[in-house]
């Protein structure tokens, strides 16, 4: 779906995106209009005042003589929405010919709850990206009341790039860090007492705009009873024209907005001519109108020359386009006609409401339709409409507005429309994921869920509806299992999950479609059983490009990354890493999003023993994600710092770095995440020596083997450790087979792998070389292919005895690839043990395989003639060291060594030579 089309769906009405028009006569303010001047050297300009201030007239004047490019976004109720808000920016940004906001937009309709912060970095960076001063304005902005707006807005302007300036029109102060800016001199405020008519204003304004004749002294005494307000000196000035006695009426006249709903109607209102009366009442229900839809409410066939005569006649018309053919109300008049209207024909304005109603569905414009529809109270209506359109506001995001709207309509209305009603459970769910959040709204629909499991047991719906509703509320009550294992833990029932979701047959609107894959996906991610994740990924990987959402394929391609981890397929999982960064490069490098190939890249250079870049990785990592508190991300690479700083010896950097982790769990308090941490502590208390604390852990911890939590493996083979320390071998052991047999039943071989490194540890240290040696063989048969080297070093000297062991005992049997690992692995082992890495390091047996003829002056080491082969082959230094796995630095030592020992001076000469000695 195009850039073009997602506009079309979410911003229909395009005079939201132009500053209004200007009256056909106006009042120069030259003054204000050099306080708007300096927008370009300020983030933010304010106009603050009460309605009838000109503070819409004065930024359309300003607008049309600024030099700087200008976008422009009216507000409305209808916007009080985060995904809709966003969208109607980038619309408007659109419409000021600025190339930006598509991947924000795609991200933006991603069904997913969503971190607006990390949508917006991509509409940040793209905005910075481009040369011309912009300003952007809200008009109106006292209709948002939702807090993740004001949060979202004011992380832009933490953030604005030097050439955007945004500028605000509101009622009341916006919820936004004012004081900061005006301290920081970064906030222009324009306010009440800035917006008040001087003396001279107000005498052009009634001679020029509303051409009355007036005496000095009349005009001054007029000002002084308005105290400059334009509002008022406009409704005086419409009266002042039926009264005789002038001075006698400004005695009177107050300009005091408490007297505006009597006034306008006995002085404003009831002098006109009837045929206007019954028009700007019967129109009032409208917040924007042109000719057609106020002949559909009035049946004037006239209607666009009333409005022009309205226009005219100065009644509180504002027109929204060049061509006048859009209009509006100014805000206080309109409040005082549809007081008027509901007060002597209360009846009349829900038949108005509904006729506006079906003008705007047949015109294709939703959210006008919808609104009218409940304000008309025609829940049927309004149903039908909501049913046909839930899954284009689902896949638009725009869940709290669906939300909003479907709350408005009673619950016997909704039990008779059970596609609705689950919908709204659905978008509750999402919304609302933790069974802590909104507990009064979440026990009425459990009420209503009770209701929809009685009525799909009832014979009046039809057998394919019947079915749909079963599958529908069998999803629903799989999420709130699995809303109920983020909140407390507890994930032993995952499995049943599992399985519902697995015998599912659904056919149903590609929204359910979703949430079903969704739904066992993260189901089975919780219960540990990755091989059927990966295919239940792979489908909703197929939707996602079906329906071209790339921030849902974003989702689902670090879900897969995620899964390849866990199966311990590491060079699959870095393709895909790959992959899944160049979308996010697509994407505009939206947070929290862009961190996963950060964290990802952390982890896998961690496994591959890389560690200057797991924790380059693990720190950016950290860096883009801890504002956003999202603890998956952070937990991950905190777990990686970690191991990095305990590996390098900075048990300093590691303490810090786990208090900040569990200082970051105890504000976000996810249940899930407790033995993760648990886990990262007691590495770190084993590292520094503190065996009594990780003893102390381990005796007062609750762990049972006979029930096996995948989220809670780590914590299990923390306690392993502990064994280890304290030479409890049999206990270890014993935590060891039951977590192997765990980990082999759902196939998940990276825990396999790291369990069987764990095994063959204790075996040598417990003196069972012979079954280390057993193990130890599996354990590289599943580890060699992918390269893993870190979990062969964090076993500890152990580990290097069984696999010093195993060269000297068994060579002729083992493999010769298990061989050449054999060596690299022992390499590394012995570079951090602080020794030379030369032949004389090695058994015996780990002497050249290959011999060496006498006439070259030093011999290849084993390595070395790994790398000469690879230079053969036409491998850079950085494929020499990915398939070696070793740093680049030492890939190129060795490069070095063997130009060194050939007498060669580049590559081509060594390969050269080396083919001459019979080496290749």
């Amino acid at each position: 779906m195009s850039q073009t089309e997602n506009q079309n769906l979410i911003s229909p009405l395009a005079t939201k995106l132009a500053a209004p028009q200007l009256p056909l006569t106006l009042v120069n303010r030259e003054r204000l209009l050099a306080d708007l001047d300096v927008t370009p050297a300020h983030r933010l300009v304010l106009l603050s005042a009460s309605a009838g201030f000109g503070k819409t007239t004065l930024l359309s004047a300003w607008v049309r003589q600024s030099k700087s490019r200008v976008a422009w976004l009216t507000l409305d109720e209808q916007d009080d929405d985060p995904i809709r808000f966003w969208a109607y920016v980038i619309a408007a940004l659109g419409k000021a010919s600025l190339p930006v906001g598509e991947a924000m937009l795609a991200l933006l309709q991603a069904p997913q709850r969503l971190e607006l912060t990390g949508a917006l970095t991509s509409l940040i960076n793209e905005l910075a990206m481009l040369e011309q001063e912009t300003i952007l304005v809200f008009d109106d902005y006292h209709v948002i009341r939702e807090r993740t707006i004001h949060e979202s807005l004011q992380f832009l302007l933490d953030h604005l790039p030097p050439n955007l300036h945004l500028c605000i029109a509101s009622r009341i102060d916006p919820p936004l860090a004012l004081s900061r800016l005006r301290v920081r001199g970064q906030l222009v405020e324009i306010r009440d007492t800035d917006l008040r008519l001087s003396s001279e204003e107000t005498a052009t304004f009634l001679s020029q705009v509303m051409k009355l004749a007036l005496s000095e002294e009349d005009m001054q005494r007029l000002e002084t009873r308005t105290e400059g307000w334009i509002a008022g000196l406009q409704l005086a000035a419409l009266s002042l024209r039926r009264h005789a006695d002038v001075p006698a009426f400004i005695r009177a006249f107050t300009g005091s907005q408490r007297f505006i709903l009597d006034y306008v109607q006995e002085e404003i209102l009831m002098p006109l001519p009837e045929l206007q009366q019954n028009f700007l009442l019967e129109t009032a229900v409208l917040d924007r109108m042109n000719a057609a839809i106020c002949q559909a409410l009035t049946g004037r066939e006239d209607a666009q020359q009333i409005l022009e005569a309205l226009e005219r006649a100065n009644l509180f018309l504002v027109p929204l386009d060049e061509e006048r053919n859009w209009y509006r109300f100014h805000a206080l008049f309109r409040e005082v006609l549809l007081a008027r209207l509901q007060a002597i024909q209360p009846r009349r304005a829900l038949q108005l409401h509904r006729a506006a109603a079906v003008w705007y569905e047949q015109q294709g414009w939703l959210h006008e339709a919808i609104s009218h529809a409940l304000a008309a109270r025609d829940f049927s209506f309004a149903t039908s409409l909501l049913e046909s359109n839930v899954e284009r506001l689902y896949l638009q995001a725009e869940l709290k507005t669906l939300l909003a709207w479907i709350q408005q309509l009673p619950e016997d209305v909704l039990c008779e429309h059970p596609r609705l009603a689950t919908s709204y459970i659905l978008t509750f769910n999402m919304m609302f994921p933790f069974a802590h959040q909104q507990l009064a709204e979440r026990a009425s629909l459990h009420q209503l869920m009770e209701r929809l499991v009685q009525r799909a047991d009832q014979e009046t719906l039809a057998p394919q509806e019947r079915d749909r509703l079963r599958n529908r509320i069998t999803i629903l009550k799989s999420w709130d299992l699995i809303a109920g294992a983020l909140s407390d833990g507890n994930v032993e029932q995952l499995t049943s999950v599992v399985q519902q979701m697995q015998r599912l047959s659904l056919n149903d609107d590609i929204m359910w479609s979703l949430q079903h894959g969704g739904c066992l996906t993260i189901a089975l991610r919780l219960a540990g059983n990755f091989p059927p994740m990966v295919v239940a990924i792979q489908e909703l990987r197929t939707m996602s490009q079906t329906t071209q959402q790339l921030a849902l394929e974003g989702q689902v391609l670090w879900g897969l990354v995620a899964a390849l981890l866990a199966l311990g397929q590491l060079r699959q999982a870095r393709d895909h890493c790959q992959e899944l960064g160049q979308l996010v490069d697509r994407l505009g490098r939206p947070l929290p999003v862009a961190a996963y190939p950060d964290f990802f890249q952390a982890q896998l250079a961690y496994e591959w023993n890389d560690l200057d870049m797991a924790k380059s990785a693990a720190l950016k990592a950290i860096e883009q994600t801890t504002p956003l508190q999202y603890m998956d991300i952070l937990m991950g690479a905190y777990e990686v710092l970690v191991r990095v700083c305990i590996v390098q010896g900075d048990l300093t950097g590691a303490e810090q770095a786990v208090r900040e982790l569990e200082r970051l769990h105890q504000s976000a308090e996810i249940p899930l995440f407790r033995p993760w941490i648990a886990s990262v502590r007691v590495h770190l208390w084993l590292a520094q020596g503190k065996l009594a604390q990780a003893v102390d852990w381990a005796e007062r911890a609750e762990h049972r083997q006979d029930v096996l939590a995948y989220p809670r493996e780590r914590e299990y083979l923390a306690l392993v450790h502990v064994y280890l320390a304290k030479r409890q071998y049999p206990q270890a052991l014993q935590w060891l087979n039951a977590l192997l047999s765990s980990a082999e039943q759902v196939e998940r071989t990276g825990s396999v792998i790291a369990i069987l490194a764990l095994q063959v540890a204790i075996l040598q240290a417990a003196g069972n070389v012979q079954e280390a040696r057993y193990v130890l063989q599996r354990l590289l048969m599943l580890a060699e292919p992918e390269g893993y080297v870190r979990v062969f070093l964090d076993a500890g000297k152990p580990m290097q005895q069984a696999l010093q062991a195993l060269l000297v005992a068994e060579q002729n049997d083992v493999p010769a690839d298990h061989i050449s690992y054999i060596h690299a692995l022992l390499d590394v082992f012995a570079s951090e043990q602080g020794q030379e890495v030369t032949e004389k390091t090695l058994p015996l047996t780990a002497k050249p395989l290959i011999s060496t003829p006498s006439s070259l002056p030093e011999a290849l080491t084993p390595r070395e003639q790994e790398v000469l082969r690879l230079l053969a082959e036409g491998a850079s230094n950085q494929e020499i060291a990915r398939q070696l796995i070793v740093s680049l630095a030492t890939a190129k030592k060795h490069v070095a060594n063997i130009l060194s020992k050939l007498g060669a001076e580049n590559r081509t000469q060594a390969i050269a030579y080396a083919r001459s000695l019979s080496l290749l």
